[in-house]
């Protein structure tokens, strides 16, 4: 930064003599036009103060004005890399900082800041590359696994012993087959590279199907919906109706005896907004903010009792990024836990279905 501080240095050398030389000139000026016009040194006294007591402050603010010209100036390329390195993402590393002069100190920052972008970028390539390809090989020898444990349990005896430890291994072989997609599709998301086979898509028939496995599931919750019928969004259905099912089954597993799964769809300033809570224990703070980071798990969800690998909300939330929409968690106290779904809406009916499924 030399020449930033060789030019406010110059400024301030250049003010000085402005100002402390600035005065013996006008002295001279007067004397002059005092010998001119036979002025008493009286009158020239008065009339030189008020020059000088002038003069000082339109010194100062020319100075305090071509400092902030001159410091602006040079200032410009670090706003510059500011502005571009706050729009670098993890979804795009592709975006450089553009050179500046190759006189100016700045270069070398730029070069050093450009150099770590491509480092960074290649790593974060290579992860993504290695876990979309290590899922997708994964895929083949757990379909061929499922498929040989579900002949042996069709051949089995029922009621064996044998049979119950192929059945739980199928069960096994049925969850790694669901982490090894979802790892599939986050990897995809990352890459860019997450193709949205988008159509239309009511959201009001798909989170009344959710609820109605709800309630198959966990026949032991009461649940309460207000849905707003016909409410229509570009979706692709597979992995929307993915990002449904995964917030419904949290409500169930994350719940209490008897407890309460409360569901509502409404729409609000042109967004569809899908709302689900539960009862349960409360999410804490410092929780909250890691809620969607992949494999992160709440403290006490690592029981036996809660089967998962804390992947389903962070696919959820990848998603819904996807559709250009958001989730979010909007409340968490000791009553309820409220996940929030928004994203754009096409079109909708004014009419609420409500209490379709009554409370047990």
């Amino acid at each position: 930064m030399f020449r930033l501080k060789t030019s406010v240095i110059t400024v301030m050398i250049a003010g000085f003599i402005l100002i402390f030389f600035g005065g013996y000139l006008l002295l001279i000026i007067h004397i002059i036009i005092m010998d001119v016009f036979n002025t008493s040194i009286l009158d020239y006294l008065l009339e030189y103060k008020k020059t000088l007591l002038l003069s000082i402050p339109i010194a100062l603010l020319s100075l305090a004005i071509g400092g902030w010209l001159i410091a602006l100036r040079l200032l410009k390329p670090i706003n510059v890399i500011c502005q571009i390195a706050e729009n670098i993402t993890v979804r795009d590393l592709s975006q450089r900082i553009p050179g500046v002069d190759s006189e100016n100190e700045l270069s070398r920052l730029v070069q050093v800041i450009n150099n770590m972008l491509d480092r960074l970028e290649k790593s974060f390539n290579q992860a993504s590359r290695f876990t979309a390809d290590a899922a997708h090989e994964l895929q083949t020898p757990l379909t061929i696994l499922q498929g040989v444990l579900d002949n042996a349990i069709q051949q089995a005896i029922q009621d064996d012993q044998e049979t119950q430890l192929l059945v739980t291994l199928s069960e096994e072989v049925q969850r790694l087959k669901a982490i090894v997609r979802k790892l599939l599709i986050l990897a995809q998301a990352d890459a860019g590279q997450l193709n949205l086979r988008l159509e239309h898509v009511n959201l009001s028939e798909l989170v009344t199907l959710t609820i109605e496995d709800a309630q198959v599931m966990a026949p032991y919750l009461r649940v309460h919906h207000e849905i707003m019928p016909n409410v229509m969004v570009m979706a692709d259905i597979d992995l929307f109706n993915l990002v449904i099912q995964n917030l419904a089954t949290n409500a169930i597993k994350y719940n209490i005896e008897n407890g309460l799964i409360d569901c509502k769809l409404t729409v609000e300033n042109s967004c569809a907004l899908f709302s689900i809570s539960n009862t349960g224990i409360p999410i804490l703070n410092k929780d909250q903010k890691n809620i969607f980071n992949r494999f992160f798990r709440v403290s006490g969800s690592h029981s036996k009792r809660i089967h998962g690998a804390g992947l389903g909300l962070s696919l959820a939330h990848e998603i819904v990024f996807a559709h250009q929409g958001d989730l979010m968690i909007s409340e968490s106290s000791d009553e309820l836990t409220t996940f929030l779904l928004k994203v754009p809406c096409i079109s909708y009916a004014k009419e609420r279905s409500e209490n379709k499924f009554p409370i047990k």
